[in-house]
């Protein structure tokens, strides 16, 4: 197995950036464990910045002022070559925002209350803000996370996003053997397409990280597990 994988689609469209998310071969959360993994010229780790993440719906732009400090917050966002933003996770949803035009990209942690919060619509707004980002332009990643075929959620919080997402009502939760399974793939999808996010320009991996927890992180299937994935983005 290797130590990341990468998105065909990214690699092959978009060569101003570089974007991996790594497997259980490493802890994305030892810096150590990247620092033996990707070369200087991949990425500039002498930079890394990450947010300290409290499942908040906060953004954090990156600028020369604030590179390499950690901030409480749950996105991060960035025009400035050679500054690697890191996303940790072990089954929320980390998204990935690309703006080709403007070359700038964000990257947002999505938990069930960062989903519920709309980071995501926060994260694209706080694009168009500074970077003049078009989310029509916009190209989005959902990496690894837990699927609806395995997030078993109380009947309330899905009535919480029903209510959140009364325009959506019913369109994410599934019920198997009276058990409620929400599905944040599709809550963030809906969400990103309320921004007129195109939806062929939204890339869901579909990777379910409870399903696949021998190649990712699970924090429900590894027993509250404190060593995370990391998706991790670029502007070379």
């Amino acid at each position: 197995m290797e130590n990341y994988i990468t998105v065909d689609r990214i690699k092959k469209e978009f060569d101003f950036v570089n974007l991996v998310i790594t497997t259980t071969n490493i802890d994305a959360k030892n810096e150590e464990d990247l620092f033996k993994t990707f070369s200087e010229e991949e990425f500039n780790l002498k930079k890394l910045t990450r947010n300290s993440q409290i499942h908040s719906s906060i953004v954090n732009k990156i600028d020369e002022n604030n590179i390499g400090q950690r901030i409480d917050g749950d996105a991060l966002i960035t025009n400035v070559a050679q500054v690697p933003l890191l996303i940790l996770t072990a089954d929320c949803v980390p998204v990935v925002i690309i703006d080709p035009k403007n070359k700038a990209i964000g990257v947002a942690h999505a938990g069930w209350r960062g989903t519920y919060d709309k980071i995501c619509k926060n994260t694209i707004d706080e694009m168009v803000k500074n970077y003049n980002s078009n989310p029509e332009d916009l190209v989005c990643v959902i990496g690894p996370s837990i699927g609806a075929c395995c997030y078993e959620v109380s009947e309330e919080l899905v009535e919480k996003f029903n209510t959140n997402l009364a325009n959506h009502a019913g369109k994410f939760d599934i019920i198997k053997d009276g058990k409620h399974y929400l599905d944040l793939w599709k809550i963030n999808e809906l969400t990103l397409k309320d921004c007129n996010v195109k939806e062929e320009n939204i890339i869901n991996l579909q990777i379910c990280t409870n399903c696949n927890h021998d190649k990712f992180y699970s924090y429900r299937k590894h027993n509250k597990t404190p060593k995370r994935i990391g998706t991790m983005i670029q502007i070379k």
